[in-house]
C-alpha cells in the first residue's frame, strides 16, 4: 500500500512538470501521466526515465501507454542529460574522477572559512579578557592610590572597604591572567592554521585547473560529445567563481640597506616607505610621518618596547591608524607605534605584522615581489 502512494504522489508531480510535448507517455488509472522515455519492461512493470533517474511503474497500476519515436526520445534524453548538468546531478561517463576533484577543491573553501571562524572566536575572546583586564588594572590603580594617600585611621569604614575592593578586583585580575595566559600562546597556532588552509586552497584551485585543462585536451582528442562540452563549460564557471574568493595581490618590492621595502599609503593621503619585517609586533611609523597624519602620540591605546636596527631598545606609544593601503590591499583600524626616529636608513617604518596578520605572505625574492593572499 505505502509503494502505490509513492507511485500516485510521484506520477501527480510529475505530471505537473514543463517537459517537452514529444515523449513516452504512460497514463496512470488513478489519471496521472508520466512523460519520459521507456527503457524496458518486465512481466509485472515498466522502467521509465526522468529525468536523469529511472522508475518502475507497476503495469496494473497503467491505464495505456504512447509511444514516441527513437529521435524523440534520443531528443528527450538530451535534454535530461542536459539539465541533469547544469544543476550538477548528472556527469558524463568519463569525467567521475574530474568531478570529485572538483568537490574536494570546493570543499577547501568551507575547510578556509573553518579555521577563520576558529581565528576570529579566539581574538575576539582574549580581546574581551584584555579589555576586561585594562579595565580592572586601571580600576586597581586607583583605589590603591587613593589607599595610599589616605590615613586609614581617619576613615576606618572607607579604608576597610577600598582593601576589599581591592582584593576582589585582584582576584578577578589573577583569573583573567591567567585565562589569557592559555588564550594568547593558542593564536598564533590558529593563524598559521588559518593561512595554511588558504595556502592549501590556493594550491589545490591552480592544480585543478591544470588537471581540468588536460582533461579537456584528452576529450577533444578522442571526439568530445555535446555532453563532454556542456559539462566542461559548467565546471569552468565553477572554477572561476572559486578563484574569485581567492585574492592574491602582488605588490613590488625594492631593497634597500635595512631590506625589503613597499611603498604605502596611510590613511588614504601619506604616502611612505615601510620595510617589511614580520618580526615587528605591529607597524612602526616616525615621529614625522604621524605629524603628517595629524596624530598625537600621546593619544596612545598603550606602550610598548621596540627593537631598532641597530640593536638598541626604544619605549613607545602605539596608535591606530585608519587605513595602511600596500598595493590593492587595505586593513582598517591598524596598530601602529609611533617612535622619534626613523627604525632604520632609508625608510619611514616597518610593515609589521598588525598589517601583515591579515594576509598570508610570500616573498618572491626572484622577481622582487611581495605576495599577499586572503580570501573574501
Amino acid at each position: 500500500m505505502k509503494k502505490v502512494c509513492f507511485f500516485i504522489i510521484f506520477s501527480l508531480c510529475a505530471a505537473s512538470l514543463p517537459l517537452p510535448a514529444l515523449a513516452d507517455s504512460i497514463k496512470l488509472k488513478n489519471d496521472g501521466t508520466l512523460n519520459g522515455v521507456i527503457k524496458g519492461e518486465d512481466e509485472t512493470s515498466i522502467t521509465i526515465a526522468i529525468g536523469v533517474g529511472t522508475m518502475k511503474i507497476r503495469k496494473s497500476e497503467i491505464e495505456s501507454i504512447q509511444k514516441a519515436s527513437a529521435k524523440e526520445n534520443d531528443a528527450m534524453e538530451s535534454g535530461f542529460r542536459k539539465k541533469g548538468i547544469e544543476r550538477g546531478t548528472f556527469v558524463p561517463p568519463g569525467m567521475e574522477d574530474l568531478a570529485q576533484k572538483l568537490k574536494e577543491v570546493s570543499g577547501g573553501r568551507k575547510s578556509v572559512d573553518n579555521a577563520q571562524h576558529r581565528m576570529d572566536s579566539l581574538k575576539e575572546e582574549t580581546d574581551a579578557d584584555s579589555k576586561k583586564f585594562k579595565s580592572l588594572r586601571a580600576d586597581f590603580e586607583a583605589k590603591n592610590n587613593e589607599i595610599h594617600r589616605m590615613d586609614p585611621k581617619s576613615d576606618v569604614p572607607r579604608y576597610n572597604k577600598l582593601i576589599t575592593e581591592l582584593n576582589m578586583i585582584n582576584i578577578k585580575l589573577s583569573a583573567l591572567s591567567e585565562e589569557l595566559n592559555k588564550l594568547n600562546p593558542r593564536l598564533p597556532e590558529y593563524q598559521r592554521d588559518y593561512w595554511k588552509a588558504i595556502t592549501d586552497y590556493g594550491n589545490d584551485i591552480g592544480d585543478f585547473r591544470l588537471y581540468l585543462e588536460k582533461q579537456a585536451a584528452a576529450a577533444k582528442k578522442r571526439g568530445m560529445t555535446d555532453d563532454e562540452s556542456l559539462y566542461l563549460e559548467t565546471v569552468r564557471k565553477s572554477l572561476a567563481e572559486l578563484e574569485k574568493g581567492l585574492i592574491k595581490d602582488t605588490v613590488a618590492i625594492s631593497k634597500s640597506k635595512y631590506g625589503m621595502t613597499v611603498k604605502a599609503t596611510l590613511n588614504g593621503e601619506v604616502t611612505c616607505l615601510l620595510a617589511v619585517d614580520t618580526g615587528a609586533s605591529v607597524v612602526v611609523i616616525s615621529k614625522e610621518i604621524a605629524g603628517r597624519l595629524e596624530i598625537n602620540p600621546n593619544d596612545s591605546v598603550e606602550d610598548v618596547q621596540l627593537t631598532l636596527a641597530d640593536g638598541s631598545l626604544i619605549k613607545s606609544k602605539v596608535i591606530k591608524i585608519k587605513s595602511v593601503k600596500v598595493g590593492n590591499s587595505t586593513v582598517y583600524d591598524v596598530a601602529a607605534a609611533v617612535t622619534d626616529r626613523s627604525p632604520g636608513p632609508e625608510v619611514d617604518g616597518l610593515l609589521g605584522m598588525s598589517f601583515l596578520n591579515n594576509f598570508n605572505i610570500k616573498i618572491d625574492v626572484a622577481n622582487e615581489n611581495l605576495i599577499l593572499e586572503t580570501i573574501k
